[in-house]
């Protein structure tokens, strides 16, 4: 076996017994003399010992040896699986005791403040602990005195311990590479330590120090920061929409997936090329100019057009905002996104403020992906950034992009809510309007679909200043809202309709075209108390009374009633 047996004994235990697949190949002559018999005698009485010869798993923890004294001594047993063999330390059980090495001098200056935890080992037990390493452990310092050192390393760790402590030895006086070992807090925490070590020779003995410097925290953090690098990384280069960061010279640093597959290039084709490459020639001096502008006086580019040709020869058109990123004050790069417009030019303004909207959150999730790269450490801030953009995501789900009111989605899924509510109430009630606006398709006709979509935008704004905070609003329709009245009786929501009614029909709206425009509703009012748990009851009833205020001259509140 090429193991150093005197090195074992000094690290871990005089009390040691290998075994090896034949069974037990070493006895020390420590434990022999212990216990007052010769070494064949402790094998034999060793090979009864159930379990000890075993795999790792039914290894005993203690053990009970026949002396040649008053009766048998009982030890604490410690296995440490070694490539050539397994090693079995023995500690005789109930014989800890503080040891401190008398050679204080030695050590106490050098150790004692150290942000470094640091012990020293004579034959397996530790003889020196300075104060921080006591703390890292939850310990006392005493509490460590004295303690067999293989104790408390974590059994993981134990071969690789035992591995370290010889390497050790062997590259004594040169550098060594720190070795990762763990070790066990008294709460049953395991500890990373990147460990360095070795042997010095006091009188007769052999004494082993190790230095640990703990690097739990770090690792965590360093997983932490590495699982957050590569989700940003993931992100970036899937988005739905190109990201371009330019130099001050004009040159192109990086760029996702997206900005690729537009311009029909690869990503490494496009670092390192001058921005202007790809776009045409009577565009390149516009983007120049807005670029010089951009880096010498921080000047913001916001929603500029401009014309790219792609590797096939084509010519397509995007929609491009930039802004400048400083450090310490001087602008380092610029970050550019821009997303392909050529089919979408006509699209309706709802659409372009739902991009918009987009486009902002984009912005805000490079921007902390820019950030976690400039400063990783800031974990932490990165994290509740993310928290954020989740939360604005969530809202984008559910909001109507023109109207910034619940869309139908939510508006269902909020209306079931309120009519299981209402299942559970023993007294309740539950009212419903649906408004919608007369004569819209007229309107948008004579003033454009333009000017027609603020108009839906202010409503709503009107809307929510004529409801309650408990009420809920969506945009149900083209120009249809809903609002669900929890607790409302059917005469408080003919009040509220009526209100609503009176404002519209006394508000002018004027947009381009359309100065001092008036437009008007016709509102239906549907209610069901306890004991109806049908939503589309409900709806089917505020849905009639509003075709039935239609039907009479309209601007008007209906109430549905049985026939």
């Amino acid at each position: 076996m090429d193991v150093d047996i005197a090195r074992l004994e000094a690290a871990l235990s005089p009390y040691l017994v290998l075994i090896t697949d034949a069974g037990i190949d070493y006895v020390s002559a420590a434990l022999a003399k212990r216990l007052g018999r010769t070494g064949d005698e402790v094998k034999r009485n060793l090979e009864k010992v159930e379990g000890l010869t075993g795999p790792l798993p039914a290894s005993p923890s203690s053990v009970s040896l026949a002396s040649n004294g008053d009766g048998p001594l009982a030890f604490d047993c410690t296995t440490v699986v070694l490539p050539e063999c397994t090693v079995v330390a023995l500690a005789e059980e109930g014989q800890h005791q503080i040891i401190e090495y008398a050679d204080r001098d030695t050590f106490v200056r050098m150790f004692n403040v150290s942000p470094v935890g640091y012990l020293v080992v004579d034959r397996g037990l530790v003889v020196y602990a300075n104060e921080h390493l006591g703390s890292l452990l939850q310990m006392k310092r005493e509490q460590v005195l004295g303690r067999r050192v293989i104790s408390l390393v974590s059994s993981q760790s134990r071969a690789d311990f035992v591995a370290a402590c010889q390497e050790w030895f062997a590259c004594e006086g040169s550098r060594q590479e720190g070795r990762e070992i763990m070790l066990t807090a008294s709460n049953g925490t395991r500890l990373r330590f990147a460990a360095r070590g070795g042997w010095i020779q006091r009188a007769s003995r052999q004494l082993l120090w190790v230095a640990l410097e703990d690097v739990t925290r770090q690792d965590r953090l360093q997983r932490s920061l590495d699982e957050e690098r590569q989700r940003f990384s993931d992100l970036f280069g899937s988005l739905p929409a190109g990201i371009l960061y330019v130099d001050p010279r004009g040159r192109i640093t990086d760029c996702n997936d997206y900005v690729a597959a537009i311009v029909g290039y690869s990503r490494e084709r496009i670092r390192g090329s001058v921005f202007t490459d790809f776009v045409s020639d009577d565009q390149a001096d516009i983007l120049r100019e807005d670029f010089r502008r951009l880096f010498t006086g921080g000047e913001e580019i916001a929603k500029r057009e401009s014309m790219i040709t792609t590797a096939d020869g084509r010519q397509i058109t995007i929609e491009y905002n930039a802004r400048v990123i400083s450090r310490k004050g001087h602008p380092a790069r610029a970050i550019m996104m821009f997303t392909d417009v050529t089919d979408k030019k006509a699209l309706e303004y709802e659409l372009l403020e739902k991009n918009a909207e987009m486009e902002r959150t984009l912005w805000d999730m490079a921007e902390v992906k820019d950030a976690l790269e400039a400063r990783a450490g800031e974990l932490n801030k990165a994290t509740e950034d993310l928290k954020l953009l989740n939360e604005k995501l969530n809202m984008l789900s559910i909001t109507d992009g023109l109207t910034e009111v619940y869309n139908h989605r939510h508006f269902q899924d909020r209306l079931t809510e309120e009519v299981d509510r209402l299942g559970r109430l023993t007294d309740g009630v539950l009212s419903l309007l649906i408004m919608d606006i007369d004569d819209f398709k007229r309107f948008n006709d004579t003033y454009g679909h333009q000017c027609g979509d603020m108009v839906l935008k202010h409503i709503a704004g009107l809307l929510k200043g004529s409801i309650r905070s408990i009420d809920i609003l969506a945009r149900y329709g083209g120009e249809e809202f809903a609002v669900i009245l929890p607790n409302a009786s059917t005469e408080q929501a003919v009040v509220v309709a009526e209100r609503i009614c009176q404002t519209i029909r006394s508000t002018p709206f004027t947009y381009g075209q359309a100065v001092g425009a008036k437009v008007t509703m016709s509102i239906g009012v549907g209610t069901i108390t306890s004991g109806q748990t049908d939503k589309s009851e409900l709806v089917r009833k505020a849905d009639n009374a509003m075709y039935a205020a239609k039907a009479k001259w309209k601007d008007r509140v209906e109430v549905w009633e049985e026939d």
